[in-house]
Protein backbone atom coordinates (compact mmCIF):
# COMPACT_ATOMS: atom_id res chain seq x y z
CA UNK A 1 0.00 0.00 0.00
CA UNK A 2 1.40 3.39 -1.00
CA UNK A 3 0.78 6.53 1.03
CA UNK A 4 2.01 10.11 0.99
CA UNK A 5 3.96 11.62 3.92
CA UNK A 6 0.91 13.76 4.77
CA UNK A 7 -1.36 10.71 4.94
CA UNK A 8 1.06 8.92 7.26
CA UNK A 9 1.27 11.96 9.55
CA UNK A 10 -2.52 11.82 9.87
CA UNK A 11 -2.33 8.08 10.63
CA UNK A 12 0.21 8.70 13.39
CA UNK A 13 -1.99 11.40 14.90
CA UNK A 14 -5.05 9.13 14.88
CA UNK A 15 -3.00 6.05 15.97
CA UNK A 16 -4.32 4.23 12.88
CA UNK A 17 -1.04 2.45 12.18
CA UNK A 18 0.09 -0.33 9.87
CA UNK A 19 2.53 -2.93 11.26
CA UNK A 20 5.33 -1.95 8.85
CA UNK A 21 6.41 1.26 7.12
CA UNK A 22 9.08 1.57 4.43
CA UNK A 23 10.06 5.19 3.85
CA UNK A 24 12.51 5.85 1.02
CA UNK A 25 13.57 8.57 -1.39
CA UNK A 26 16.03 11.32 -2.24
CA UNK A 27 14.33 14.06 -0.19
CA UNK A 28 15.51 13.70 3.44
CA UNK A 29 13.11 16.30 4.83
CA UNK A 30 10.00 14.10 4.64
CA UNK A 31 11.89 11.03 5.85
CA UNK A 32 13.17 12.89 8.93
CA UNK A 33 9.75 14.45 9.52
CA UNK A 34 8.02 11.06 9.59
CA UNK A 35 10.76 9.42 11.65
CA UNK A 36 10.59 12.18 14.26
CA UNK A 37 6.80 11.89 14.37
CA UNK A 38 6.91 8.10 14.88
CA UNK A 39 9.53 8.58 17.59
CA UNK A 40 7.65 11.34 19.42
CA UNK A 41 3.98 10.46 19.08
CA UNK A 42 3.31 6.71 19.01
CA UNK A 43 4.25 5.82 22.60
CA UNK A 44 3.80 7.73 25.83
CA UNK A 45 6.98 8.88 27.56
CA UNK A 46 6.49 6.26 30.28
CA UNK A 47 6.40 3.50 27.64
CA UNK A 48 9.40 4.51 25.55
CA UNK A 49 12.14 3.29 27.91
CA UNK A 50 11.35 -0.40 27.42
CA UNK A 51 9.47 -0.35 24.14
CA UNK A 52 11.07 2.09 21.72
CA UNK A 53 14.25 1.13 19.89
CA UNK A 54 16.32 2.95 17.30
CA UNK A 55 18.69 0.89 15.18
CA UNK A 56 20.99 1.81 12.30
CA UNK A 57 21.11 -0.45 9.29
CA UNK A 58 24.89 -0.36 9.04
CA UNK A 59 25.14 -1.90 12.53
CA UNK A 60 22.35 -4.52 12.22
CA UNK A 61 21.33 -7.39 9.99
CA UNK A 62 17.77 -7.82 8.80
CA UNK A 63 17.62 -11.11 10.73
CA UNK A 64 18.45 -9.30 13.98
CA UNK A 65 15.87 -6.58 13.29
CA UNK A 66 13.11 -9.11 12.61
CA UNK A 67 14.08 -11.11 15.69
CA UNK A 68 13.57 -7.97 17.80
CA UNK A 69 10.30 -7.29 16.00
CA UNK A 70 8.91 -10.67 17.13
CA UNK A 71 9.32 -9.77 20.81
CA UNK A 72 6.36 -8.70 22.93
CA UNK A 73 6.19 -5.19 24.40
CA UNK A 74 6.66 -4.63 28.14
CA UNK A 75 3.75 -3.03 29.97
CA UNK A 76 2.49 -1.38 26.79
CA UNK A 77 0.23 -2.22 23.87
CA UNK A 78 3.01 -2.03 21.32
CA UNK A 79 6.72 -1.58 20.77
CA UNK A 80 8.24 0.73 18.19
CA UNK A 81 11.35 -0.21 16.20
CA UNK A 82 12.86 2.51 14.02
CA UNK A 83 15.54 1.34 11.60
CA UNK A 84 17.40 4.34 10.19
CA UNK A 85 19.67 4.13 7.14
CA UNK A 86 18.37 0.64 6.41
CA UNK A 87 20.60 0.26 3.38
CA UNK A 88 20.36 -3.54 3.56
CA UNK A 89 16.88 -3.16 2.08
CA UNK A 90 18.51 -2.19 -1.20
CA UNK A 91 20.18 -5.59 -1.43
CA UNK A 92 17.15 -7.74 -0.63
CA UNK A 93 16.64 -10.17 -3.45
CA UNK A 94 19.65 -8.87 -5.40
CA UNK A 95 22.46 -10.96 -3.92
CA UNK A 96 24.64 -7.89 -3.47
CA UNK A 97 25.37 -8.11 0.27
CA UNK A 98 28.10 -9.85 2.26
CA UNK A 99 27.81 -13.12 0.40
CA UNK A 100 26.48 -14.27 -2.93
CA UNK A 101 23.18 -15.55 -1.54
CA UNK A 102 22.77 -13.02 1.29
CA UNK A 103 20.23 -10.92 -0.59
CA UNK A 104 18.14 -14.00 -1.40
CA UNK A 105 18.29 -15.17 2.22
CA UNK A 106 17.16 -11.72 3.41
CA UNK A 107 14.27 -11.83 0.96
CA UNK A 108 13.10 -15.17 2.41
CA UNK A 109 13.29 -13.77 5.96
CA UNK A 110 11.37 -10.71 4.85
CA UNK A 111 8.64 -12.69 3.11
CA UNK A 112 8.30 -14.97 6.13
CA UNK A 113 7.80 -12.03 8.49
CA UNK A 114 5.29 -10.41 6.14
CA UNK A 115 3.12 -13.52 6.30
CA UNK A 116 2.55 -12.98 10.00
CA UNK A 117 3.87 -9.63 11.30
CA UNK A 118 3.63 -9.00 15.04
CA UNK A 119 0.50 -6.90 15.60
CA UNK A 120 2.07 -5.39 18.74
CA UNK A 121 5.19 -4.19 16.85
CA UNK A 122 5.44 -1.07 14.74
CA UNK A 123 8.42 -1.58 12.44
CA UNK A 124 9.71 1.43 10.47
CA UNK A 125 12.50 1.27 7.89
CA UNK A 126 14.01 4.41 6.34
CA UNK A 127 16.33 4.61 3.34
CA UNK A 128 17.57 7.97 2.08
CA UNK A 129 17.79 6.80 -1.50
CA UNK A 130 15.01 5.97 -3.91
CA UNK A 131 14.27 2.25 -4.16
CA UNK A 132 13.05 1.12 -7.54
CA UNK A 133 9.40 0.08 -7.81
CA UNK A 134 10.65 -3.25 -9.13
CA UNK A 135 12.72 -3.98 -6.01
CA UNK A 136 11.84 -7.41 -4.64
CA UNK A 137 11.33 -5.95 -1.19
CA UNK A 138 8.02 -4.60 -2.46
CA UNK A 139 6.87 -7.80 -4.19
CA UNK A 140 5.30 -9.34 -1.06
CA UNK A 141 4.24 -6.20 0.77
CA UNK A 142 0.57 -6.04 -0.33
CA UNK A 143 -1.49 -4.73 2.62
CA UNK A 144 0.96 -5.67 5.36
CA UNK A 145 3.19 -2.61 4.90
CA UNK A 146 2.87 1.02 3.92
CA UNK A 147 5.38 2.31 1.39
CA UNK A 148 6.12 6.03 1.48
CA UNK A 149 8.09 7.64 -1.33
CA UNK A 150 9.97 10.87 -0.64
CA UNK A 151 11.07 12.23 -4.04
CA UNK A 152 13.32 15.27 -4.29
CA UNK A 153 11.40 18.49 -4.73
CA UNK A 154 12.75 20.21 -7.84
CA UNK A 155 14.18 23.68 -7.42
CA UNK A 156 11.46 25.26 -9.54
CA UNK A 157 8.78 23.68 -7.34
CA UNK A 158 10.16 24.83 -3.97
CA UNK A 159 8.27 28.16 -3.99
CA UNK A 160 4.97 26.35 -4.57
CA UNK A 161 5.84 23.91 -1.77
CA UNK A 162 6.56 26.76 0.67
CA UNK A 163 3.35 28.56 -0.28
CA UNK A 164 1.35 25.38 0.33
CA UNK A 165 3.20 24.70 3.62
CA UNK A 166 2.26 28.13 4.94
CA UNK A 167 -1.30 27.78 3.65
CA UNK A 168 -1.75 24.46 5.48
CA UNK A 169 -0.73 26.29 8.65
CA UNK A 170 -3.14 29.18 8.19
CA UNK A 171 -0.88 31.77 6.52
CA UNK A 172 -0.80 33.34 3.09
CA UNK A 173 2.22 35.00 1.51
CA UNK A 174 2.47 37.58 -1.25
CA UNK A 175 4.45 36.54 -4.36
CA UNK A 176 7.31 39.02 -3.89
CA UNK A 177 7.91 37.87 -0.31
CA UNK A 178 7.69 34.24 -1.38
CA UNK A 179 10.45 34.86 -3.92
CA UNK A 180 12.50 36.66 -1.29
CA UNK A 181 12.31 33.75 1.16
CA UNK A 182 13.12 31.04 -1.38
CA UNK A 183 15.99 32.98 -2.89
CA UNK A 184 17.50 33.82 0.48
CA UNK A 185 16.96 30.54 2.32
CA UNK A 186 17.69 28.25 -0.66
CA UNK A 187 16.08 25.00 -1.71
CA UNK A 188 16.79 22.85 1.35
CA UNK A 189 13.29 21.97 2.59
CA UNK A 190 14.40 21.40 6.17
CA UNK A 191 15.83 24.91 6.42
CA UNK A 192 12.86 26.44 4.60
CA UNK A 193 10.41 24.73 6.97
CA UNK A 194 12.50 25.86 9.95
CA UNK A 195 12.29 29.50 8.82
CA UNK A 196 8.61 29.22 7.87
CA UNK A 197 7.83 27.82 11.33
CA UNK A 198 9.03 31.12 12.82
CA UNK A 199 6.24 32.84 10.93
CA UNK A 200 3.68 30.17 11.82
CA UNK A 201 4.47 30.41 15.54
CA UNK A 202 4.47 34.21 15.73
CA UNK A 203 1.70 35.29 13.37
CA UNK A 204 -2.07 34.91 13.81
CA UNK A 205 -4.03 32.75 11.40
CA UNK A 206 -5.00 34.26 8.02
CA UNK A 207 -2.11 36.74 8.07
CA UNK A 208 -0.79 37.64 4.63
CA UNK A 209 2.97 37.47 5.08
CA UNK A 210 4.86 40.43 3.63
CA UNK A 211 8.41 41.74 3.74
CA UNK A 212 7.87 43.37 7.16
CA UNK A 213 6.95 40.06 8.80
CA UNK A 214 9.82 38.25 7.11
CA UNK A 215 12.29 40.93 8.20
CA UNK A 216 10.98 40.88 11.80
CA UNK A 217 10.82 37.13 12.40
CA UNK A 218 13.38 35.71 9.98
CA UNK A 219 15.79 38.62 9.74
CA UNK A 220 15.62 39.20 5.98
CA UNK A 221 15.75 42.79 4.86
CA UNK A 222 14.21 43.41 1.46
CA UNK A 223 16.99 45.79 0.49
CA UNK A 224 19.92 44.04 2.14
CA UNK A 225 19.75 40.33 1.42
CA UNK A 226 21.39 37.81 -0.87
CA UNK A 227 18.41 37.73 -3.23
CA UNK A 228 18.50 41.49 -3.80
CA UNK A 229 22.26 41.31 -4.35
CA UNK A 230 21.81 38.53 -6.90
CA UNK A 231 19.03 40.49 -8.65
CA UNK A 232 21.12 43.67 -8.74
CA UNK A 233 24.03 41.69 -10.21
CA UNK A 234 21.75 40.01 -12.77
CA UNK A 235 20.42 43.38 -13.92
CA UNK A 236 23.95 44.83 -13.70
CA UNK A 237 22.76 47.57 -11.36
CA UNK A 238 26.30 48.46 -10.29
CA UNK A 239 25.28 51.13 -7.77
CA UNK A 240 22.77 48.94 -5.91
CA UNK A 241 24.92 45.79 -5.99
CA UNK A 242 27.94 47.71 -4.70
CA UNK A 243 25.84 49.28 -1.95
CA UNK A 244 24.57 45.88 -0.76
CA UNK A 245 28.03 44.29 -0.96
CA UNK A 246 29.48 47.18 1.08
CA UNK A 247 26.73 46.70 3.68
CA UNK A 248 27.56 42.98 3.91
CA UNK A 249 31.27 43.77 4.20
CA UNK A 250 30.56 45.99 7.19
CA UNK A 251 28.43 43.32 8.92
CA UNK A 252 30.03 39.99 8.02
CA UNK A 253 28.78 38.23 11.16
CA UNK A 254 25.18 38.87 10.20
CA UNK A 255 25.90 38.29 6.50
CA UNK A 256 28.38 35.41 6.05
CA UNK A 257 29.66 35.07 2.53
CA UNK A 258 29.61 31.27 2.30
CA UNK A 259 25.84 30.85 1.62
CA UNK A 260 25.95 33.63 -0.97
CA UNK A 261 28.84 31.96 -2.80
CA UNK A 262 26.70 28.85 -3.19
CA UNK A 263 23.71 30.91 -4.33
CA UNK A 264 25.72 32.93 -6.87
CA UNK A 265 27.46 29.83 -8.19
CA UNK A 266 24.11 28.09 -8.73
CA UNK A 267 22.68 31.22 -10.35
CA UNK A 268 25.51 31.69 -12.85
CA UNK A 269 25.58 27.96 -13.57
CA UNK A 270 22.00 28.34 -14.76
CA UNK A 271 22.93 31.49 -16.70
CA UNK A 272 25.55 29.32 -18.42
CA UNK A 273 22.84 26.78 -19.26
CA UNK A 274 20.67 29.63 -20.53
CA UNK A 275 23.43 30.56 -23.00
CA UNK A 276 23.56 26.94 -24.18
CA UNK A 277 19.78 26.81 -24.57
CA UNK A 278 19.88 29.37 -27.35
CA UNK A 279 16.91 31.38 -28.60
CA UNK A 280 13.92 29.73 -26.91
CA UNK A 281 10.82 31.13 -25.24
CA UNK A 282 10.87 32.04 -21.57
CA UNK A 283 8.62 29.11 -20.68
CA UNK A 284 10.87 26.70 -22.58
CA UNK A 285 13.94 28.18 -20.93
CA UNK A 286 12.37 27.78 -17.47
CA UNK A 287 11.87 24.07 -18.17
CA UNK A 288 15.35 23.74 -19.66
CA UNK A 289 17.22 25.21 -16.70
CA UNK A 290 14.65 23.99 -14.13
CA UNK A 291 13.61 27.25 -12.51
CA UNK A 292 10.22 28.64 -11.58
CA UNK A 293 8.82 30.55 -14.59
CA UNK A 294 8.35 33.53 -12.28
CA UNK A 295 12.16 33.79 -11.90
CA UNK A 296 13.17 33.10 -15.49
CA UNK A 297 13.36 36.79 -16.50
CA UNK A 298 16.30 37.26 -14.14
CA UNK A 299 18.22 34.61 -16.08
CA UNK A 300 17.22 36.07 -19.44
CA UNK A 301 18.44 39.54 -18.34
CA UNK A 302 21.66 38.08 -16.90
CA UNK A 303 22.32 36.24 -20.17
CA UNK A 304 22.07 39.56 -22.01
CA UNK A 305 24.28 41.39 -19.51
CA UNK A 306 27.00 38.76 -19.23
CA UNK A 307 28.57 37.10 -22.25
CA UNK A 308 29.34 33.39 -22.22
CA UNK A 309 33.11 33.96 -21.62
CA UNK A 310 32.27 36.40 -18.81
CA UNK A 311 29.95 33.86 -17.14
CA UNK A 312 32.71 31.24 -17.25
CA UNK A 313 35.08 33.80 -15.74
CA UNK A 314 32.57 34.67 -13.00
CA UNK A 315 32.16 31.00 -12.04
CA UNK A 316 35.94 30.76 -11.74
CA UNK A 317 36.03 33.89 -9.59
CA UNK A 318 33.36 32.49 -7.28
CA UNK A 319 35.31 29.24 -6.91
CA UNK A 320 38.46 31.19 -6.11
CA UNK A 321 36.58 33.26 -3.53
CA UNK A 322 35.44 30.01 -1.89
CA UNK A 323 39.04 28.76 -1.77
CA UNK A 324 40.15 32.06 -0.24
CA UNK A 325 37.35 31.89 2.32
CA UNK A 326 38.55 28.41 3.31
CA UNK A 327 42.16 29.63 3.59
CA UNK A 328 43.37 27.48 0.72
CA UNK A 329 44.13 30.35 -1.65
CA UNK A 330 45.41 33.15 0.54
CA UNK A 331 43.68 34.42 3.67
CA UNK A 332 41.89 37.73 2.99
CA UNK A 333 39.28 39.07 5.38
CA UNK A 334 35.65 38.23 4.70
CA UNK A 335 34.93 41.92 4.20
CA UNK A 336 37.56 42.08 1.44
CA UNK A 337 36.08 38.98 -0.16
CA UNK A 338 32.65 40.64 -0.37
CA UNK A 339 34.08 43.77 -2.01
CA UNK A 340 36.53 42.03 -4.32
CA UNK A 341 34.04 39.47 -5.61
CA UNK A 342 31.26 41.96 -6.27
CA UNK A 343 33.69 44.21 -8.14
CA UNK A 344 35.08 41.28 -10.18
CA UNK A 345 31.60 40.16 -11.22
CA UNK A 346 30.31 43.60 -12.16
CA UNK A 347 33.39 44.85 -14.08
Amino acid sequence: MNKSPQEVLKDIKSKNLAPIYIIHGDEPYFIDLLTDSFEANVLDESEKGFNQFIFYGKDQTLAAILSNARRFPMMAERQVILVKEASFLESIGKGKSDSKDKGIDDLKLWEEYLKNPMPSTLLVFTVKTALTDKAKIFSSVKNQAVVVSSPKVKEDKVAAWLKDYLLQNGLQINPETLDLMVSFVGTDLKRIAFEADKLIINLPKNTVVGSEEVEKYIGLSKEYNYFELQKAIAYKDVAKASKIAFHFAQQVKQNPIAPCLIQLFNFFTKVLLAHDAGNVSDSELAREIEVNPYFVRDYVIARKNYSLPKVVQILEQIKNADLKFKGILGNPSEADLWLDLSFAILH
